[in-house]
């Protein structure tokens, strides 16, 4: 019965994905809770560099960026993407991208604690 409760509770979450904005892939969804997990992660909040990111999550930094694009500011000139990350050039070092939640992304966080 207690995996059927989990199962459950991992459809909510997918709910709670698509009802954010649109239909969201398993592989969006994991780019986005690893964000999440490891931004949050630390006691200062830090955000995460893309290439970081990529490595945790065992996946080409291209697939990420293209991930990143989709669930930030947008997928492409006229197409926005799901607006809960936020992506920006790391100050200390102009080659490196940086990745966070945003409000909406934490708000998302928040609701997606709930459901587990």
């Amino acid at each position: 019965m207690s995996d059927l409760s989990a199962l459950l509770r991992l459809l909510s979450v997918n709910r709670l994905f698509i009802s954010n904005q649109r239909e969201i892939n398993a592989a969006l969804m994991n780019t986005y809770l690893g964000v999440a997990i490891w931004c949050q992660e630390t006691q200062f909040r830090e955000p995460l560099s893309l290439s970081e990111l990529a490595q945790r999550l065992d996946l080409k930094p291209t697939t990420v960026s293209r991930h990143l694009r989709y669930l930030g500011p947008g997928i492409r000139k006229g197409v926005p993407g799901m607006g809960l990350l936020e992506l920006y050039t790391s100050p200390e070092d102009g080659r490196r991208k940086m990745v966070k939640l945003t409000r909406d992304g934490e708000a998302l966080l928040a609701r997606v604690l709930l459901v587990i």
